[in-house]
């Protein structure tokens, strides 16, 4: 070991002694001073990141609250747009059979309409058969009428003819 002091008459050297002491208290107390300004940059760091941690949490909480209404948002909506499909998917199937219902409808109305048609057009071969009958009739009785009147025109001229002879 390596001796600091110089012996004197009654032990060391009262002055070495008092010196060095006084030198361990003046770096004890600069090493205090650093650690106890430390500590205190520590503790201004603690409250700092305390304060930080408070408003994290608090927007943190804020995040939260608005996760949970954004998902109530979007639960209502889907619910929304659930009720609105679902409405009208009863629509359109209520749209297809007032639609079926419509096209029945005017099958029924194109049949009637064909039957009178068809009707119709029995009456009307009938009537034209009716008139050419008719027709038929009448000429034949004229072309006889005719024939006739000749007959009778002939016969005027032979009596004229004979009478005149």
């Amino acid at each position: 070991m390596k001796r600091l002091f110089k012996a004197s008459l009654f032990g060391y050297n009262r002055k070495q002694v008092n010196g060095y002491i006084l030198s361990l208290r003046k770096d004890y107390e600069r090493e205090l001073s650093k650690k106890k300004d430390r500590m205190l940059e520590l503790s201004q760091e603690n409250r700092d990141l305390k304060s930080k941690l408070i408003e994290y949490e608090e927007r943190l909480s804020d995040y939260e609250e608005r996760e949970k209404f954004i998902s109530k948002a979007l639960v209502k909506a889907e619910e929304s747009a659930q009720s609105i499909m679902k409405e009208c998917y009863r629509r359109v199937d209520m749209e297809k059979y007032k639609i079926k219902q419509e096209q029945e409808k005017w099958k029924i109305r194109e049949r009637e309409i064909i039957r009178q048609l068809l009707e119709f057009q029995k009456e009307a071969y009938s009537l034209m058969e009716s008139f050419q009958s008719e027709i038929n009739y009448l000429t034949s009785k004229e072309l006889i009428q005719l024939h006739n009147d000749e007959d009778k025109s002939d016969d005027k001229e032979e009596i004229l003819n004979v009478s005149s002879m």
